[in-house]
């Protein structure tokens, strides 16, 4: 990938978002890709939905976001919220907080999942970085995966076989569903699950954790968890983790849902979790 083998390296100093930022081949360029639903060859046409921010500044290294969708959901549920879909505002919420300092993609899933099947979705992904990259100005070591669900297994693909691409990733409720290639590398890892989970049990989530806090060097806990219904949540950061490498867990109280509220809230806190752990690199 395009300075994608820098990424860990400049994105360790711990800088907090001041250090190093890689510039890809699209700065300086005049953007050809549109926002909307693009199309690509990646083992057969694959699509998906890109979103720049309207004021678009081609020497400008901007963040990017890859939001994977849910089982039997799609790419325009997580690039416009609502829609029938399990997440009520664009990017799981994300969007509206990046202020315009953000790229974002939705991919669009095979038979609505990410089954990765003999690794075509990590090379979807791959292609859709080459693409952007080389049209678009972005920040390569602060490349970004989320997603809920199916989309949160798929992130976890990525954070096993892509942690010299990717800067950090964000669950929501996953498990191992799309693989594990590699899983060997730390990466900066942040998952959400709710403690009764009637799709997939928090237990599959806590595996998911263990694992990278081993990879990541953390010190081992078992990290406090809200009574099932309680309408509440605990994050926990782990201590001890190799630099550039944070671990985050948040539990709440409910059951599958990517943006789950307290009790008595409006609106979901996960976002603005998300986004205070993405946004510190």
């Amino acid at each position: 990938g395009t300075g994608g083998s820098t990424a860990g390296a400049a994105g360790a100093s711990g800088s907090g978002g001041t250090g190093d930022v890689g510039r890809s081949a699209g700065c300086g360029k005049t953007r050809t890709l549109t926002n909307g639903r693009k199309t690509i060859q990646s083992n057969g046409t694959r699509e998906y939905i890109l979103r720049v921010p309207d004021d678009y500044d081609n020497e400008k290294p901007y963040r990017l976001i890859i939001a994977y969708h849910w089982r039997d959901g799609n790419a325009i549920q997580v690039a416009e919220g609502g829609n029938g879909g399990s997440t009520e505002d664009p990017y799981y919420g994300l969007w509206d907080l990046a202020e315009n300092s953000t790229i974002f993609v939705a991919p669009e899933g095979l038979n609505a999942g990410w089954a990765n099947t003999g690794g075509q979705d990590v090379a979807f992904t791959d292609a859709i970085l080459a693409q952007l990259e080389g049209d678009l100005c972005i920040d390569t070591t602060r490349i970004f995966a989320t997603g809920f669900s199916y989309g949160a297994g798929m992130s976890y693909a990525l954070a096993c076989a892509r942690a010299d691409v990717f800067r950090g990733v964000v669950l929501y409720a996953g498990a191992q569903l799309s693989g594990c290639d590699g899983g060997t590398t730390p990466i900066a890892y942040m998952h959400v699950h709710g403690v009764r989970d009637s799709v997939l049990n928090i237990s599959l989530g806590r595996q998911l954790r263990d694992h990278f806090v081993s990879v990541n060097g953390c010190t081992p806990q078992s990290p406090p968890e809200p009574a099932e219904n309680s309408g509440t949540h605990i994050c926990t950061s782990y201590q001890g983790c190799s630099e550039g490498h944070p671990l985050r867990w948040c539990a709440h109280g409910g059951d599958h849902n990517p943006t789950e509220k307290d009790s008595g809230q409006s609106k979901s806190w996960v976002p603005g979790e998300a986004w205070a752990f993405i946004s510190q690199f």
